[in-house]
């Protein structure tokens, strides 16, 4: 199955409130995935509010995932952990009670640590949100985010290390991170394929991809382009997705959200159609294309 979806309201959507954003987001524009921002803050979800969401997301089939705010600090001093617990507490609630699949999370920054100390602090603390959300009978699923930036822990390979210590926590594929910190270096099929390859110890069933074009220099994203913008292809990730039969939710973290998000399905389909030899697709049937 492949989900497309937006992180946020969408840019054209005339209501700006996540009830109003997921309505738009399946009727407007047929996209069947969301993910709801908590990035600059704590936005404070009504009861009402919550239980519309998490009933129109089941009724319609729409994926919900969650991001908590982008300060977190996992590898920080006692005071900047008990406020990431916090942060990550509060939001992984509101989560649960819209129905979201995950609570994304970035994870933290160096410090003084190197990688290997950073992985280590991050893990046992991970752990103990891991027990918060068990206590607290939580459903969402805690998911790490790889990031563009080389202060900033969370490489593919770091993240992938964490999901292997705990084994909880799923990771986010953000594709334009990974590819600026690898200060470009996502350009073909292959590439996506050594990607799709090292995550395989990890047995998931089910891959979250933040997908945009990115600006980069030295290693380090700057900010986030449109898709076509950026240096990173689309095309064979698509490929890589349809001839590995995979299960993916791709979420456009694109400067243009849901124009790129429907510019992905756009192209999901046209791959659909090059397999089929039709005229037409439709990126929820791949009946066709995906047979065991």
């Amino acid at each position: 199955m492949i989900r497309i979806g937006q992180a946020g309201i969408p840019l054209s959507c005339k209501g700006r409130t996540n009830k109003d954003g997921i309505v738009y987001t399946h009727k407007s524009l047929d996209l069947n995935a969301i993910e709801i921002q908590f990035v600059r803050g704590l936005y404070v979800l009504s009861e009402e509010e919550a239980q519309f969401i998490k009933e129109y997301a089941q009724k319609n089939d729409i994926e919900i995932h969650v991001h908590a705010p982008y300060y977190l600090n996992l590898a920080g001093d006692h005071e900047e952990i008990m406020m990431s617990y916090e942060k990550i507490m509060k939001s992984a609630q509101m989560a649960n009670n819209i129905g979201s699949k995950t609570l994304i999370i970035h994870p933290g920054y160096y410090g003084e640590y190197n990688s290997k100390k950073a992985l280590k602090v991050i893990v046992k603390n991970a752990k103990k949100i891991i027990s918060l959300f068990k206590k607290e009978k939580l459903k969402v699923k805690l998911a790490m985010e790889t990031m563009g930036k080389q202060k900033v822990f969370g490489s593919f390979d770091e993240i992938i290390e964490v999901c292997t210590y705990v084994k909880d926590i799923v990771p986010i594929l953000d594709l334009g991170h990974i590819h600026a910190r690898g200060n470009g270096c996502i350009k073909t099929r292959e590439d996506f394929e050594k990607i799709f390859d090292k995550l395989k110890p990890l047995r998931l069933r089910h891959y979250i991809i933040h997908v945009t074009g990115v600006l980069y220099e030295n290693g380090n994203e700057l900010y986030h382009v449109p898709i076509k913008k950026g240096d990173m292809p689309l095309a064979p990730l698509i490929d890589v997705i349809l001839d590995r039969n995979l299960n993916v939710t791709l979420i456009s973290e694109s400067p243009l959200l849901e124009h790129d998000a429907v510019y992905i399905r756009l192209q999901v389909e046209k791959a659909i159609m090059k397999r089929t030899g039709k005229e037409s697709a439709y990126y929820k049937d791949l009946s066709e294309v995906m047979k065991k």
